[in-house]
């Protein structure tokens, strides 16, 4: 038995007892497999295919300008060939050396912006990375929140390794099993002794 599904246990003990002692009525707790749920849940699989798209493309976009990069070196050697080539004039030497010198920039300018491109497109993907995963797991709580209202469970409890996308251990319980109210009554009843409004 995994550590995360005894916690989740002890949990739903806890909370037994805390409903018991409220008067809270039945307690119907449930448990939802959320590495089965990300792993079945055909959206996770189209999500996954986006990004690999985008991966993809983002590859394809960096092989392309990793030749425009490796043709402008290969152009700015040769520059720097002819400007060392004992048969050109002083002249000439010295404009393929002028010529070499501003292909030098271009080419550095060039690495630049590819790094810019490239650091720019990795944020972009972690950033879409996210909202989908964000996306994911809104639905999955909406649907996880629906099915413990029609069944009228009191308590949903996360089972799996998988908790991104927004899941925590506990991923539903119903609210009036939330004691909030009580315990900052608790917490504040001394509020006015401190003369701290």
């Amino acid at each position: 038995m995994n550590a995360n599904y005894i916690a989740a246990w002890a949990l739903a003990g806890l909370v037994a007892g805390a409903a018991g002692a409220a008067g809270a009525g039945e307690l119907r707790v449930a448990v939802v497999d959320t590495t089965r749920i990300l792993k079945e849940y055909y959206k996770t699989d189209l999500a996954e295919r986006h990004i690999q798209k985008q991966l993809e493309d983002f590859s394809s976009e960096r092989d392309t300008l990793l030749a425009q990069h490796k043709k402008m070196k290969q152009e700015f050697e040769a520059l720097r060939s002819e400007s060392e080539n004992k048969a050109l004039t002083e002249v000439a030497r010295e404009k393929k050396k002028e010529q070499a010198e501003e292909k030098l920039t271009a080419v550095i300018a060039f690495e630049n912006s590819i790094r810019d491109k490239a650091a720019s497109r990795k944020k972009e993907l972690e950033g879409e990375g996210r909202k989908i995963q964000s996306e994911l797991g809104r639905t999955i709580k909406d649907a996880i929140r629906t099915t413990s209202e029609k069944g009228h469970y009191t308590l949903v409890l996360a089972d799996g390794g998988l908790l991104g996308n927004g899941l925590e251990s506990v991923l539903y319980v119903d609210p009036k099993m939330d004691i909030t109210d009580e315990v900052l009554k608790i917490l504040n009843a001394d509020k006015s002794a401190t003369g701290k409004e």
